[in-house]
């Protein structure tokens, strides 16, 4: 039996002159991608992780870096492996 995969979306806000140093450091962060920033200071951050532990250590850790006013999060989602190998099975058949 596979892991289960822990997806999870946190939204970062930061003041706008440290953003880009913040979310440099948050994409070099294992199991985090920095998939959206925004002007105003905000980065969208993707956490792909095998519990909801790794989820709280990697929200906390962003949390706690120098220049981040607050980071929630906004979405949760546990896949089985088999969803995952269903799921990517179904996109590939529909762009053929």
């Amino acid at each position: 039996m596979t892991q289960p995969l822990h997806i999870s979306s946190l939204l970062v806000r930061s003041h706008p002159d440290r953003m880009h140093g913040i979310a440099d450091h948050i994409a070099r962060m294992p199991h985090a991608e920095v998939s959206m920033t925004d002007p105003i200071g905000k980065i969208v951050v993707v956490l792909e992780t095998d519990s909801d532990q790794a989820i709280a250590d990697g929200l906390t850790q962003i949390q706690l870096l120098d220049g981040v006013a607050s980071a929630a999060l906004v979405f949760h989602q546990i896949c089985e492996g088999g969803e995952l190998l269903a799921d990517a099975s179904q996109a590939q058949g529909a762009q053929q």
